[in-house]
């Protein structure tokens, strides 16, 4: 796991032609924070986690990681951990080969790239299901392959966009759970949710709406999500 670093967001604005969807947000991420972005469709929490991605680009103000001002870094510079709504896995591929996928791709030693894979299975409660297709799991599954996808980098941080939005209650639980022991490893996680119980999990809560931040507050009384194997 590399070093704990911040991320700060000054005075950023985006537009969507005449739509603008971010109003001069200033905001600081602290080093292994579990943190929430939490707001409605369209309130903008989703487009400031692609702009940390770097999927989009504001029009205006700076987006820094680690002190180190990454407004015009490409995504795959970034070194970011992203997990989606819909898994996004590659169906012609095992889980292994996922996870692998871009360790490969970093050519690096294919026993190296085996250590990491099996360590960070392992770490997910998925190394039984290593030779299996993401069409014979299920979708608590493949979410916990996309973690694990999104972990094996070694990231700065790891982005989850509504990552349980796909699921139903009980496995949402389960993933809430393994995020927080993620967390609690020493992992920096920014999530993005429309759910209050969901964002209930994490440490603090910024709330949007219409672009805007409208709350940032701790959450001392953060959700403990029991510890429940993969299933």
């Amino acid at each position: 796991m590399q070093d704990k670093v911040k991320v700060e967001a000054r005075n950023i604005a985006m537009s969507y032609g005449k739509t603008q969807v971010l109003r001069d947000i200033d905001l600081v991420i602290e080093p292994g924070e579990f943190f929430a972005l939490l707001g409605p469709s369209g309130s903008g929490k989703s487009t400031l986690l692609r702009l940390i991605a770097g999927f989009n680009q504001a029009q205006s103000g700076q987006l820094l990681i680690g002190g180190e001002d990454i407004s015009r870094v490409p995504p795959w510079q970034r070194n970011v951990g992203m997990v989606f709504q819909n898994y996004a896995l590659w169906p012609h591929m095992s889980v292994w080969e996922n996870v692998a996928f871009g360790l490969q791709e970093r050519r690096l030693p294919k026993s190296v790239i085996g250590q990491k894979v099996a360590a960070t299975l392992a770490l997910v409660n998925l190394e039984d299901y290593a030779r299996r297709r993401p069409n014979q799991l299920s979708g608590g599954q493949q979410q916990r392959v996309a973690i694990a996808r999104a972990l094996v980098n070694d990231p700065r941080l790891v982005l989850a966009d509504e990552p349980t939005g796909a699921l139903d209650t009980h496995t949402s639980v389960e993933i809430m759970a393994l995020l927080q022991s993620l967390n609690r490893a020493g992992i920096t996680i920014v999530l993005v949710t429309h759910e209050h119980d969901i964002a209930a999990y994490a440490g603090r809560i910024v709330s949007f709406r219409d672009g805007r931040i409208t709350e940032d507050r701790p959450n001392a009384a953060a959700e403990a999500a029991p510890e429940i194997a993969a299933g």
